[in-house]
This record gives structure tokens, sequence and C-alpha cells, in this order.
């Protein structure tokens, strides 16, 4: 394996820039505030009963598949007096509002309302007890939508700022469109496998892509994504010292899910790496879907070593590149 250390200051100036600026269209101002961010504006009262405990609960519970905990939001509570202009520009903004003139509780998502690119959601309910159910009821709508917003406010940045060589390549012999981000460099371009790096004095971020003929649809189950994705690290992933090699760390089992995105299946992995044989580990989101017209799955991995910082917006910045996919004629 490459020496896997190291995000580019490149890209954290692409991402302040693209906080500060202005829009001529909207004239509206560009959000403020750091990615993973929600300003929870709720009366403090309320926050210290049973509804705030559930809040906290539900916005910061620790980010699944990290080696150390980290939470998966962080808040930034406000009460609603304190909610001034200052705080109106952040990025995400979640507004609880319990009043008896409610007569349901009820959910709306409002886009740009005072910044660009914003989320705005608002959480009406006549009672406490009403606002609680629904959050737990809608707890995976929400922290999708926020997830999504902030995955495409990363990849606003990138589409603009790309390594066209390398996304030219992926197109020509892969059929494939995938965003990349400048500060990447194409180190492994074989047949069936593809690894794509960045690296600075601070972290390692890495993008894997590889195929392998599709035969039915137990390819997506999790036990036969992980067998496939360790022998594919197995043999082109290897570690900086002899017998040493990338695989997935058994002691925690991985995420899984599954999800539809621009009428593609896809089932995703969030778990843990770590070298055979060796000491080095960290992160890793995979996704994997079929290329209907080359009757093959097509698997994208990013995985992050940053063993001295914070890894939940590194993994971020990769997974965004993944979500930029697109299967080409």
């Amino acid at each position: 394996m490459r020496r896997i250390l190291l995000l580019s200051g490149f890209l954290t100036m692409i991402l302040l820039i693209y906080s500060c600026k202005y829009n001529a269209d909207t004239l509206k101002p560009r959000i403020s505030g750091l990615s993973g961010e929600i300003i929870l504006v709720v009366p403090q009262y309320k926050w210290e009963s049973a509804l705030g405990d559930t809040l906290r609960k539900f916005f910061s519970y620790d980010q699944p598949a990290l080696p150390q905990p980290e939470p998966v939001f962080d808040i930034i509570h406000i009460s609603p007096n304190q909610f001034s202009k200052i705080f109106t520009t952040h990025r995400n903004i979640v507004n609880i509002k319990i009043d008896s003139k409610y007569t349901k509780a009820g959910i709306s998502m409002i886009n740009d309302q005072w910044a660009v690119p914003q989320l705005v959601i608002n959480v009406t309910a006549p009672n406490d007890s009403s606002c609680i159910d629904l959050l737990v009821e809608n707890s995976d709508l929400i922290i999708d939508k926020i997830n999504d917003a902030e995955r495409q406010r990363v990849l606003f940045g990138y589409k603009k700022y790309q390594e066209t060589d390398i996304s030219r390549k992926l197109k020509k012999k892969y059929h494939l469109r995938l965003y990349i981000p400048k500060g990447y460099n194409l180190d492994v371009d074989s047949s069936d496998f593809v690894w794509i790096s960045n690296e600075t004095p601070l972290c390692s971020q890495g993008i894997f892509i590889y195929f392998y003929p599709y035969n039915n649809r137990n390819v997506f189950l999790p036990e036969n994504l992980i067998r496939k994705r360790n022998e594919v690290l197995k043999k082109y992933v290897n570690g900086p010292v002899e017998n040493t090699w990338m695989t997935t760390e058994d002691l925690l089992t991985p995420v899984y899910t599954e999800f539809e995105k621009d009428s593609l299946y896809f089932a995703k992995l969030l778990g843990l790496w770590k070298l055979q044989n060796g000491f080095m580990g960290g992160p890793f989101v995979s996704i994997s879907t079929v290329d209907e017209e080359r009757n093959r799955v097509v698997t994208l991995e990013g995985f992050v070593y940053a063993p001295n910082d914070d890894k939940r917006e590194f993994l971020r910045q990769v997974e965004s590149i993944l979500y930029s996919i697109e299967i080409l004629d």
C-alpha cells in the first residue's frame, strides 16, 4: 500500500471560499458554519426537559463505524430569543416550535430560506410528547436529509475544482462519471481495480473502484460484499512492509444499508478497515450497484487514515465523491 497518511489544504480552501462568497443570482449570502454543525432552536426550559434529552440523543449520537467516538452532528443550542441575524445564515437550522395552536405535529423543510445552500427544518407540535413521537418516527428522514445536504455542499466545490485528467479517464475507460477533486492522484489503474488517493501531512484519503461479474442479487448480501472486498484488497492494496495488506476489521461488523439514487439500487457498508499483520486502520464507506449494460457489479469505496485527528468530516468528503457516481452508456 502506498503510505496511508494524509486532507488537502486545497480542499479546505474550497470549503472556506464556498462558505463566504455571495450568490449573484439570489443576493442571499452563502451559508456559515462548519460541516456537520446544526443550529438547534428550542427554549431553554424545554432543552432541560425530556424533549431536550430526546433532541440531544437524536442529533448527537455516536457516528457509526468510527474508531473513536464522534457525534454524528455538532449541536449549537440557542433559545428562540437568541435567534438573531448572525445565526440565520447557518448551513443547518432545526427550529422546534411547541404551541397549542398546532393541531398536530408536523415537519417542513425549506431550502435557502436566508442563505444558500441552506437547509431549515421546522418541527411543529402541540405538545412535547407529540413532538418526541414525531422525531422518533422520522429520525431516518431528518438525518438523511441533513447528511445529503452536507454531501451536496462538498460536491459543489469538487465539481468546480476537478482533476479533469482522472475524470476523463474514468469516463473513457470505465464508463463512469465521478467528480474527483484537485489534489487526488491516480495510483493504480488496472482492468478491474482503480485506486485514487489524496495525501497530505494531516490525513490520507483514498478511493477504490472495482468491478466483477454480476450473477444474481445475492452478490449484495453483506457477507458477500465483505468477502469480495477482502479478496480484492488483499490482491491490490499491500501494506508498507512485507506480508501486510488492507482488509476489513472483523471486531466491529460493518453497518449495512440499502438505498436508491437516480433510479439505481445501492448496497452500502460503513465500517472499519485494518492492516492485516500491521497496526494501521480507520473508517471506510462502500457503495455497490449494478451496471446492467455491462452485467457487472461496480463497487466504490472511500477510506480515511488520520491517526491524530477526528475522522467524521474526512469520511464525509470521500463519501461525497462516491455519491457523485453516474454510470454512462
